[in-house]
């Protein structure tokens, strides 16, 4: 699979009702088993975005500070984006056709995915206990 499968693809409830689409891809760095030292990239979860122009403005990538102007403006067009984690992806299918989005299933409803601002804050508290 690559990124740019799952950027922009369709995201559906078990039920098929479409709650958004893909904006952002979270990917963890984990070391491999032997001893080499070297890692792997694991995909954590994905950022489900309710519409079109909060992926183009990229305010649902990560908590924005300032100025304030800015700071409301991405609060506000991330207020409905959801964090979908790895395992609650049910399946993943690729277009039909050339230039079309990809599908992704949930194994869940979307009311029981995490508002992403609330995610952001637990990344927080975890950064700063790090």
């Amino acid at each position: 699979m690559r990124l740019a499968d799952l950027m922009g693809a369709r995201v559906l409830e078990p039920t098929g009702t479409e709650i958004g689409h893909v904006s952002d891809v979270r990917l963890v760095e984990q070391p491999t088993p032997d001893e080499t030292g070297a890692t792997v990239l694991r995909i954590e979860g994905l950022v489900v975005a309710a519409k079109r122009r909060t992926q183009l403005l990229a305010y649902d990538h990560r908590p924005v500070d300032g100025p304030w102007p800015l700071a409301r403006l991405a609060r506000r067009a991330a207020r409905h984006a959801r964090w979908a984690p790895w395992e609650t992806i049910a399946s993943h299918q690729l277009p039909e056709r050339l230039g079309d989005a990809a599908t992704i299933r949930l194994k869940c409803p979307a009311t029981e995915l995490s508002l992403l601002t609330d995610v952001h804050h637990q990344w927080a508290s975890e950064r700063a206990r790090a």
